[in-house]
């Protein structure tokens, strides 16, 4: 199964293999790290360190996480998209409140 952008979201994790599970987990990280990479980049400085840490504590436990079962694995995904959600909300918020 080849699983789009942001498709996992609409995913049972019981139709996922090892390797799809994997997959969604560093995608969702990747982007994680993107939106803090963009945030350093911008305020020159690193403001989220305990963020960027658990993400390589996750990135190294995709395999883990992947094996987990079906409800523990939808969690893991669920909180990993609530947090990207909470910072690509955040960023719109402080773009905003810059502009304003």
């Amino acid at each position: 199964m080849d699983i789009g952008h942001r498709a996992w979201e609409a995913v049972d994790p019981s139709t996922l293999d090892g390797v799809e599970r994997q997959n969604i987990v560093r995608h969702i990280v990747d982007e994680l790290q993107e939106i803090c990479d963009r945030d350093a980049a911008s305020n020159g400085s690193d403001r989220y360190p305990a963020l960027n840490r658990l993400l390589q504590t996750i990135r190294a436990s995709t395999l883990s996480i992947a094996r987990a079962d079906d409800d523990c694995f939808q969690r893991i995904v669920d909180e990993l998209l609530q947090l990207r959600a909470t910072m690509i909300d955040r960023r719109a918020d402080e773009a905003r409140s810059t502009y304003n």
